[in-house]
């Protein structure tokens, strides 16, 4: 058999196995998940594994198909296991690295949701999300229609985030975008929508304003301040939110990244403040009680995370923002473009030399 011919076949086993796996996935319950991405050691796990971290139990309600659903469900706050594999690879001389990194949590039907690094750092968000593997519905653990894991997001008023059958999470870091060398600013962009653009403070104040208190620390000290500005999520949608109508809440697959002057980066994921989901109700502010805005030190914009414990997501001196989408690829899009990269080579092999 020639080299070619070769490469021929192994592309088109590969092409079979990938989408006999996605078939035999789709739908199927799982018994185990991988870590993987951008994490320090990535690991496989099942029931056994996963129950042997520290447990948590939670109750949550949330709406599934319009109907509201209330479990208890015992698992691993998902903070803990990503600590337990050695945290987020972190990225040396980057400030709060951890507020640029994400979770893409897969079903066994290829469903996506993402969740942020900053979302559930106990520093910042605090969000106690877990990978469940018991529950007293019954849908988890051996022979649970839910798989034996699930991720769970207390406080989303839509269970979307709530993906069963778990089969991988995917650690990802959001790509390092310019600064502006730092300085107090006076515009930022928007990029990542259907309609980018640039934004200063006239614009900012023809949205309808939203007025917000909220208290996070400062390195040791507590600041209280009262924050006048456009809802991030009004903001975004304002301009457009590219997503794919077939593809079950495409939305849950994207994140914000915020830019400050200096380079400084915090990102959210669109789950956590799509009003349907998390519901956060985040702010671009660009008026403050406390002076820092308008002029000040914190520049024309910055963005206010109320419920956070620390400042790290209060992006100031705001540059940027744009969208991103973090889905992760499935076995078939591989497989694929495997079958592209040997045909290409096939048909270089088959070409007939060129006459000279």
């Amino acid at each position: 058999m020639t080299t070619a011919r070769m490469a021929y076949c192994i592309a088109l086993s590969l092409a079979a196995t990938a989408c006999g796996a996605d078939l035999a996935m789709a739908g199927s319950v799982s018994p185990q998940f991988t870590l993987t991405g951008d994490v320090v050691t990535p690991g496989t796990y099942n029931l056994t594994t996963l129950s042997a971290l520290p447990p948590t139990v939670q109750t949550a309600t949330y709406t599934a198909a319009g109907s509201p659903v209330t479990d208890t469900y015992t698992g691993t706050n998902l903070w803990t296991l990503l600590n337990a594999a050695g945290g987020f690879t972190p990225a040396p001389g980057v400030k709060n690295s951890t507020l640029r990194n994400y979770i893409v949590a897969v079903g066994s039907d290829g469903y996506q949701a993402v969740i942020s690094g900053g979302e559930i750092n106990p520093r910042f968000g605090n969000q106690p999300d877990l990978a469940a593997y018991a529950d007293t519905g019954g849908q988890l653990g051996a022979g649970g229609s839910q798989g034996f894991a699930r991720i769970v997001v207390p406080g989303d008023k839509a269970g979307g985030r709530y993906v069963s059958n778990l089969v991988n999470l995917t650690a990802g870091t959001a790509p390092s975008l310019p600064g502006t060398g730092g300085g107090v600013s006076s515009q930022f962009t928007l990029a990542g929508v259907t309609t980018p653009g640039t934004y200063t403070l006239s614009d900012l104040q023809a949205f309808t304003p939203t007025t917000l208190t909220a208290t996070y620390l400062a390195g040791a000290a507590a600041v209280t301040d009262t924050y006048t500005g456009v809802s991030l999520w009004t903001l975004l949608t304002s301009a457009g939110l590219i997503t794919d109508p077939t593809i079950k809440n495409d939305v849950l697959r994207r994140y914000v990244v915020a830019v400050g002057s200096d380079g400084y980066e915090a990102i959210f994921s669109l789950g956590e403040i799509d009003p349907v989901f998390g519901n956060q109700p985040d702010l671009v502010a660009y008026v403050d009680t406390g002076g820092e805005l308008g002029g000040g030190p914190d520049g024309f914009a910055r963005l206010v995370v109320p419920g956070d414990t620390a400042g790290g997501r209060y992006v100031s001196n705001l540059v940027a923002l744009a969208v991103f989408d973090a889905s992760v690829p499935e076995p078939t899009g591989i497989a694929l473009l495997a079958i592209a990269l040997f045909g290409t080579a096939l048909a270089r092999r088959r070409r007939p030399p060129r006459s000279r």
